[in-house]
């Protein structure tokens, strides 16, 4: 059984791709609340938070572009078990934000830590090697991060593995930890190849029960772009690696539960 697919249209970048057309999918308006690009003001977080539990279906989740990654704080309350977030990104998201009243996109993990019980540990895969250092100290016990130089070893499975405590993970991509030959976004991107990512997301998939997964990093959309060959081109790589994401978390041995 294929799992349930939420596309979250905050963006309209989902508009004119097509790698979900041919699933059951729920389409998840979000782009008429305000102040949510980036910096999210505490009311929006809520509206955004009513509209997403009216669907109830667990799985992936397509987020839209990595200005909006903090949705994951959201999906992650949802899970009622000690669990472990895998993150795949070019970047820890775990900087302070302007003020108490929002969340970011790079402050949501931290964000995460300090407000979910359930959230025992973040391993995060293929970060940009000068962000290993801005972990504050009272949660480096609490976080493990790869850099993109550590990808290509051997070891890095067994590594992982050893590295969650617990059954439940959550498996959160920002494509941004992808070589631009594998997508486009609209931040600086690492060096990992999609198949490597897949290929640890089946590994851990056999190992562990995934909770839910959700997927961000899209090219931003503009009205001009179908005059633009390296932006439709960008779109089109971008809707080849979702499809391939999709293929991948549908064909799992364990269902998302």
């Amino acid at each position: 059984m294929e799992v349930s697919v939420n596309i979250l249209d905050f963006d309209q970048v989902y508009q004119i791709q097509t790698y979900f057309h041919k699933t059951h999918y729920e389409w998840i308006k979000l782009s008429d609340i305000k102040n949510t690009n980036r910096y999210c003001e505490a009311k929006s977080l809520v509206s955004i938070d009513r509209r997403l539990k009216k669907h109830k279906g667990k799985g992936i989740t397509f987020i839209g572009s990595g200005n909006y990654h903090y949705v994951t704080y959201l999906l992650m309350r949802e899970v009622q078990a000690p669990f472990t977030l895998i993150l795949f990104d070019h970047h820890t998201d775990m900087m302070d934000a302007p003020c108490e009243s929002l969340v970011t996109c790079g402050s949501w993990v931290l964000k995460s830590l300090e407000r979910l019980p359930m959230l025992k540990k973040v391993v995060i895969v293929g970060t940009r090697v000068d962000l290993l250092e801005s972990i504050p100290s009272h949660l480096k016990g609490k976080v493990l991060i790869l850099s993109e130089k550590q990808i290509g070893q051997a070891d890095i499975k067994e590594y992982i593995k050893s590295a969650i405590s617990t059954y439940n993970v959550y498996i959160s991509i920002d494509k941004d930890v992808l070589e631009k030959s594998q997508a486009v976004t609209n931040w600086d991107q690492g060096n990992m190849k999609l198949m490597q990512l897949l290929n640890l997301v089946k590994y851990i998939g056999k190992n562990k029960r995934i909770r839910g997964v959700d997927v961000c990093g899209e090219y931003p959309y503009s009205p001009v772009m179908n005059f633009c060959p390296e932006s439709l081109e960008a779109v089109r790589k971008n809707d080849r690696a979702n499809l391939t994401i999709l293929n991948t978390i549908n064909n799992l041995e364990q269902r998302i539960s």
